[in-house]
């Protein structure tokens, strides 16, 4: 409750007014007024569980509530991610929260280019429906796009739903990486449809190429409390732990070695790892023997010879070669490959960044071969499968004969299609597919939960193609770049006003269900997206009112979270003694209910934040190999399958093949080959770019949330700003110091930084913060290519120079 001074004078009756009361009235008056200030003096206060949602992660939090309004962040101890720890950007909520820029509420534009207008929420959702109506009844529902952004769960469930029903196939997300999907590589290696987990709490080695486990990989939090039982635990031996990278991170600096490495020559060290591995017979021979294809040279039953891993390996990537290529000594590589084979289990992970290069598939098959070739799949501290969370089934969704046409149209992006053939969602192809009007134009665009033009590598030409879009709208509850773009704000709440969840299946071999409702009461007059899209939903009527019946988002999650409590298997978390228990009595096959019925089970959901199956899945190499051959594939046997299907449909000349084999043989194609390649700087550019994440930055970048703008990164103590690292050798060379103003340019572009000196990385490469702070953005030097197998953007280095400003 708000109370001050002067509402406490206006309910006593003011100095002039006390006088004129009679003692009845004046006495009643002040009786409310001490209540009121008894109240102010000790608001009601609760804590209320709620989702983190400021990286993929999925943190617990706990709400500290004052009189329904948010007053502070700390860790839900009973959350199985995090265990009640939080890094940096989970107290940023706050500052999202509270920001004094948020969009108050609905805002229209009166005229195109015109200035917004404040409007009710009753008209903007007529102007939604009118025009989502009128695009159905001409035949032209297929020409809506959404584009998403970086979230998952229910949200992402009813965007699906809706486009299906509707009628459009463009649902088209815009995010650079998918954590709730298996990386191609473990696809097409294992034949996995969910993703691997990887058991760092329980394993001896961790080889990690690139992946910021203690800054901002897939769970920062989880990942460090994971690392700390590496480190710690006194019932075995201390683990090792080994990072490549080309710049000493904060990971490598907690690591016991840190390798520096040319960028882009990841794959090529990893098959230098596995040629030592092989070579010195260190591999885990049993298991290659068993649960292997393609390691030996094998013949097909046409009789038609085809290389194998193991020839592959020893042919090309002698240690001398690998060592000149990726500027690692050779003793390094050995001792590499020696630890690997003798610390068990073992684990080796490769995720740096958003691509590394055009080579990304195959450098992600070299390294996750090393994880076969030392037997670490399927065992307790190595790789372990992900289970599915028992979710109630929905509704089965309607299409009329409208949503049927539109559906089956090709989508705007061309993922599916040609060179993306392996590819949901292609957003770096938007300029040139909306500008063009191929394969049709877009007639109504909705933004929910991202902003492309902060962020898309082309964001000047993704601008000039919004332009030909006639209806915009946007979600934000900020005035960013892109919701200045559109014609209609509908604003969403923060992930602390409203109901949410969240489905995490990508972590340490269990899942997680966690559901928050509002913690604070909305500030202004905002909703959340989700009932903006079931209210437009009804409106529509027909099979999209059928397909989408409930009356809001919470009635929704209660329909899916039902088959949580008749799956009779996992528990809402609970103290770690209870847990315990249960964990062994379900490992003995028993399993007892806590709840009566379903709506304690959700109550008690509510109050606790999360439910999770701990005992996971069981261990089993069956479980994590289901490849065509039943066997972990060095030679991708499902990729080649995929090629044949693409021959047939554009012949050996299309472009999917043109672009996957890259001057390649066909065998090539499906092993782990990556090219040793000598360098590619030039004289015009001959620095390389790399960038990297920060623990404080979210996604997005948290412009709005300048407590962690203030966070210093700690190897340089740098905050507010952007910059470039440079080693003090190389800024020497190019006669540039310590806090220069300095263009950074590329082939594409050129951005402005302040320069900081550090001696922990190459003399060849610089280095920028993704998100570093205020200023601009490095992707504006990289080129605007896409990853043919994922989609995305090959946003993670390019070739550049230097000079003073």
């Amino acid at each position: 409750m708000r109370f001050t001074r002067r509402k406490f004078l206006q309910l006593v009756g003011g100095t002039a007014g006390v006088a004129t009361l009679g003692k009845g009235a004046l006495s009643t008056r002040v009786g409310q007024a001490t209540k009121d200030l008894e109240r102010w003096a000790k608001p009601e206060e609760g804590l209320v569980p709620s989702i983190c949602q400021q990286c993929p992660g999925g943190c617990g939090l706990l709400v500290r509530v004052l009189d329904g309004e948010a007053a502070g962040i700390s860790g839900n101890p009973l959350h199985p991610i995090n265990r009640g720890a939080l890094c940096p950007k989970a107290f940023g909520g706050l500052q999202l929260l509270y920001d004094p820029n948020r969009i108050k509420g609905p805002m229209a534009r009166s005229r195109e280019g015109g200035p917004f207008q404040a409007i009710g929420w009753d008209e903007a959702l007529k102007m939604v429906s009118a025009r989502l109506s009128g695009l159905r009844e001409k035949g032209l529902s297929h020409t809506v796009a959404v584009l998403g952004g970086q979230y998952r769960g229910y949200r992402d469930v009813l965007w699906k739903r809706f486009c299906e029903a509707y009628g459009t196939p463009n649902y088209i997300r815009v995010r650079c990486f998918s954590p709730e999907k298996p990386a191609p590589a473990h696809q097409l290696m294992q034949g996995v449809t969910t993703p691997l987990s990887y058991d760092l709490a329980e394993t001896q080695f961790i080889l990690s190429f690139g992946a910021g486990l203690l800054e901002s990989w897939i769970g920062p939090v989880h990942t460090s409390r994971a690392f700390a039982r590496l480190r710690r635990s006194a019932e075995r031996r201390r683990g090792l732990f080994v990072q490549v990278d080309p710049r000493r991170s904060a990971t490598a600096i907690k690591a016991d070695r840190w390798i520096p490495i040319a960028p882009g020559t990841d794959g090529v060290l990893a098959l230098g790892i596995a040629n030592a591995l092989i070579r010195e017979r260190l591999y885990d021979e049993e298991f290659v023997q068993q649960h292997t294809f393609g390691f030996e040279d094998w013949v097909d039953g046409s009789g038609q010879q085809h290389l194998g891993f193991k020839n592959l390996v020893l042919k090309e990537y002698s240690l001398l070669a690998v060592s000149a290529a990726t500027g690692v000594a050779v003793r390094s590589i050995l001792e590499i490959a020696r630890n690997l084979a003798s610390l068990k289990p073992a684990i080796v992970i490769g995720e740096r960044g958003p691509a590394y290069g055009p080579d990304d598939l195959h450098t992600r098959m070299a390294i996750h071969s090393l994880n076969a070739l030392v037997g670490n799949i399927g065992i307790p501290g190595g790789l372990l499968t992900q289970g599915e969370i028992p979710l109630a089934p929905l509704p089965a969704i309607r299409q009329d004969e409208i949503a049927k046409r539109g559906a089956a149209q090709p989508r705007i992006d061309g993922a599916g299609e040609k060179q993306y053939l392996m590819v949901s969602d292609t957003v770096q192809l938007l300029p040139e597919r909306v500008m063009s009007g191929r394969p049709y134009p877009i007639n109504a665009l909705f933004l929910f939960a991202t902003n492309p033009l902060a962020n898309h590598p082309a964001k000047e030409a993704l601008a000039e193609a919004m332009k030909k879009i006639p209806f915009i709208v946007s979600f934000s509850p900020f005035l960013d770049e892109s919701s200045r773009m559109a014609g209609l704000i509908l604003p969403d709440q923060t992930y602390l006003e409203r109901w949410q969840d969240d489905q995490v299946t990508h972590l340490a071999g269990f899942t997680c269900f966690s559901l928050a409702r509002p913690a604070s009461r909305p500030l202004h007059d905002s909703r959340n997206a989700a009932d903006t899209v079931l209210q437009v939903s009804q409106t529509l009527g027909g099979a999209v009112a059928g397909s989408l019946p409930w009356k809001n988002f919470e009635e929704l999650l209660r329909d899916g979270v039902r088959g949580l409590y008749d799956a009779q298997r996992g528990y809402v978390v609970s103290a770690h003694a209870e847990e315990a228990l249960r964990k062994v009595l379900e490992r003995e096959g028993f399993w007892v209910p806590e709840f009566k019925d379903y709506e304690a089970f959700w109550n008690g959901l509510l109050q606790r934040g999360a439910w999770w199956d701990p005992t996971g899945l069981p261990v089993s190499r069956k479980a994590l190999l289901k490849t065509p051959s039943g066997k972990f594939e060095f030679y991708a046997t499902a990729l080649k399958q995929l090629v044949d299907r693409a021959v047939k449909q554009e012949g050996k000349e299309g472009s999917f093949i043109t672009a996957l084999a890259a001057g390649k043989s066909e065998d090539l194609l499906f092993l782990p080959a990556v090219a040793v390649r000598s360098g590619e700087k030039t004289e015009s550019f001959p620095l390389r770019l790399s960038t990297y994440r920060l623990m404080s930055r979210p996604m997005g970048g948290g412009k709005n949330q300048p407590w962690l703008l203030e966070q210093p990164a700690v190897h340089l103590r740098a905050s507010w700003e952007g910059w470039v690292e440079v080693h003090p050798k190389t800024a020497a060379a190019l006669g540039v110091k310590e806090g220069d103003w300095v263009w950074v340019e590329s082939a594409k572009g050129r951005v402005t930084l302040r320069l900081k000196l550090y001696p922990w990385t190459r003399l060849d490469v610089v280095h920028v913060p993704l998100f570093g702070g205020e200023g601009p953005n490095p992707n504006d030097l990289i080129a605007n290519e896409t990853d043919i197998f994922r989609g995305f953007g090959l946003l993670n280095t390019t070739q550049v120079r230097i000079r003073r400003a």
